[in-house]
């Protein structure tokens, strides 16, 4: 499928290179159209947008999600992004950190099952705060969470589960590329300044896994700082800002620097960040959870 790119955004005179990930995955974010999204994926995206709304809300009856509103609010200022469920407004970026905590303040959220990743809480939030600040209608706003969902599932599913061995969330290290291609098409970003946008967003790529130890609060954080963090990249990027070269496959890109230049790497098949990329939809393949449990859990059907 051929994406015709926007035009707004950073341009730096260098050729785009065609063939790399970050480009197909620019070309994808800034160029496909709502109505070449099929309509089943289009009805899906608004059910994993509610279900995510819904968990949202339910987190606000605990006690994680109040002391966080407050650590944020004492920094932030009054601001137009509504937070989930809460008599608050914020800011777009601190709106996209506390709404990403409180859709994966449960862990109820939805989870594409072979990138290890949950999308939405993501995708959702950082859609939500760029179209608040962007006027962007709702129509816009769906197709924004489709690309988000679709770039993190994939970039999740060319590790072939190798950020967990080393101790990394993937919800948050590669929902922060999702959530900057989502951002950049809601601010108008071309192809070119969305590849600047994902150089970025790779130093910004973080999740610690360190939580499994004690129950510590921070993984509910890491969807948020990544909307947050893509929310910054686009619009970064969209003045003018010019991103890290080879986010994903460089030197020190995503997989080599996180992984190591080892027998990690070798598992990494770079190629399904964008196999079928517009035409086989990984939306379709998130699945919503019967149960607020971590996949990871061992669970035996039998007495069910």
């Amino acid at each position: 499928m051929n994406f015709q790119p926007k035009i707004v955004g950073s341009e730096d005179g260098a050729q785009p290179d065609r063939g790399s990930i970050e480009q197909q995955l620019a070309d994808f974010a800034a160029g496909i159209e709502h109505d070449a999204i099929p309509a089943q994926v289009r009805t899906r995206a608004v059910h994993h947008m509610l279900d995510a709304a819904g968990i949202a809300v339910a987190s606000t009856r605990y006690d994680f999600a109040h002391k966080t509103l407050a650590g944020i609010r004492a920094l932030s200022g009054p601001g137009e992004v509504p937070v989930f469920g809460m008599p608050a407004r914020l800011p777009a970026r601190d709106g996209a950190i506390m709404n990403g905590y409180l859709c994966h303040g449960l862990d109820y959220d939805d989870t594409h099952n072979a990138g290890i990743v949950h999308p939405t809480a993501s995708a959702l939030p950082v859609a939500l705060a760029a179209a608040q600040i962007s006027g962007a209608s709702g129509r816009e706003m769906v197709t924004a969470f489709i690309i988000g969902v679709e770039a993190a599932a994939r970039i999740g599913t060319a590790a072939k589960s190798q950020f967990h061995q080393v101790g990394d969330h993937p919800t948050g290290m590669v929902g922060v590329f999702g959530a900057t291609l989502a951002a950049g098409r809601l601010l108008g970003l071309n192809g070119r300044a969305m590849v600047h946008a994902q150089g970025f967003a790779l130093s910004m790529a973080s999740g610690s896994l360190q939580f499994l130890e004690d129950g510590a609060w921070t993984k509910r954080l890491h969807p948020g700082w990544a909307a947050s963090s893509g929310l910054t990249a686009a619009s970064l990027a969209r003045e003018g800002f010019h991103g890290a070269s080879a986010p994903y496959d460089g030197r020190f890109g995503l997989f080599n620097s996180y992984l190591g230049c080892g027998p990690r790497t070798a598992e990494v098949d770079l190629s399904l960040a964008t196999a079928g990329l517009g035409e086989t939809w990984e939306l379709m393949a998130t699945a919503i959870k019967p149960f607020p449990t971590c996949h990871f859990t061992p669970v035996s059907y039998t007495h069910l």
